[in-house]
């Protein structure tokens, strides 16, 4: 067995995403309190239509997801479509992996600090199928 197999995350992690992008459908962006090494602290987190983990946003990916909602307000994001893809960030100065988010069917743009752009999905992969959970 794995490591994660062991100990699930509740969260989505960058390594979840296997090196592909995943069009998701937001089912509730609620305002839930989380722990981290300072304490408790406020944030959206993103649930989704048959996805069984969920996602926290930080600063960055709540205004991509704020502009492709065309609001700012949360309550108004249930049923938004958006494309999380992995790719990494510089954060204390080290290279570390993260999830982002951008409409979906597009691409980060060229000055991103991204890795190349990850092969596309199977087109069943991105497929609208309700019956169909997604294995993360």
């Amino acid at each position: 067995m794995k490591r994660d197999d062991l100990f699930p995350r509740k969260y989505l992690k960058a390594a979840d995403l296997k090196g592909h992008s995943h069009v998701l459908q937001i089912k509730s962006a609620p305002i839930e309190m989380l722990k981290n090494e300072k304490g408790e602290e406020q944030k959206c987190v993103l649930h989704f239509e048959r996805v069984k983990k969920t996602l926290p946003l930080n600063l960055t990916n709540y205004d991509a997801v704020a502009a492709i909602a065309g609001t700012e307000e949360t309550d108004a994001w249930p049923n938004v479509k958006v494309e999380i893809y992995p790719t990494w960030t510089m954060m204390g100065g080290k290279k570390t992996d993260c999830i982002r988010i951008r409409p979906p069917s597009q691409t980060p743009p060229p000055t991103a600090p991204t890795t190349p752009p990850p092969a596309a999905a199977p087109p069943d992969e991105l497929a609208d199928d309700d019956d169909q959970e997604i294995p993360f």
